[in-house]
């Protein structure tokens, strides 16, 4: 996946849709390599945990509680730094680090409550893991194909995870759902809003629109 094919695959779909998709790691049917911290054990470990949890609570509230539970599983092992350098493109340089900071901590806020919706609504759907593959050295980038199993004769929905192999380990930067890449779709969104309000218009419209997930909906 090269960068012409990455831009010509973007067009805007909800973000919901998308995030729903990204962390919706479930059982898969996969066969596993013998490696360790290679980003396919690590979608296989995630999906593992996060399952059991779904399962304990299926059919319970979706309380904080429970979402700290899935929050502390999954947020390890995502880098929300690199996704927000480039979601917010040109302007990051242009941003304080002050501002830097606030728009990591917002848009983090932001992703975080849209999939913990997502999660509340868990119906059943599985996940098979179909391959990986190394796309880039220098650094290095995995890519991990999965397909969305979905319920009820929906369609269902191919998600590949981009990883980046930084000195902590393997950190997920982006995901495309069903061809649509998320950091372009959320980059395009964002850089109208700032070339026509500025950055700190923004940043204040952003954080009126954070609802912190853990403090219920």
């Amino acid at each position: 996946m090269n960068n012409k094919d990455i831009a010509t695959l973007y067009r805007f779909r909800v973000f919901s849709s998308i995030w729903s998709a990204c962390f919706l790691l479930l059982w898969s049917t996969a066969v596993w390599a013998a490696v360790p911290d290679t980003p396919t054990i690590i979608v296989r470990d995630i999906t593992q945990e996060v399952i059991h949890v779904l399962q304990t609570h299926e059919g319970r509230p979706f309380t904080p509680a429970v979402q700290q539970q899935i929050a502390d599983i999954v947020l390890p092992h995502i880098d929300f730094m690199t996704m927000s350098r480039f979601v917010m493109s040109q302007y990051w340089s242009q941003m304080t680090p002050a501002q830097q900071d606030e728009f990591v901590r917002l848009f983090k806020e932001q992703l975080v409550h849209t999939y913990m919706i997502a999660f509340s609504h868990y119906s059943g759907q599985t996940v098979q893991v179909l391959s990986s593959r190394q796309i880039y050295r220098h650094p290095d980038v995995v890519q991990v194909n999965t397909t969305i199993l979905q319920t009820n004769g929906l369609a269902n929905i191919p998600v590949t995870y981009a990883f980046l192999q930084e000195r902590s380990g393997w950190k997920i930067y982006d995901v495309f759902i069903d061809g649509v890449c998320m950091n372009l779709t959320y980059r395009n969104t964002y850089g109208h809003t700032v070339a026509r309000e500025g950055i700190a218009n923004f940043l204040q419209d952003l954080s009126k629109k954070e609802r912190p997930w853990n403090k219920g909906q």
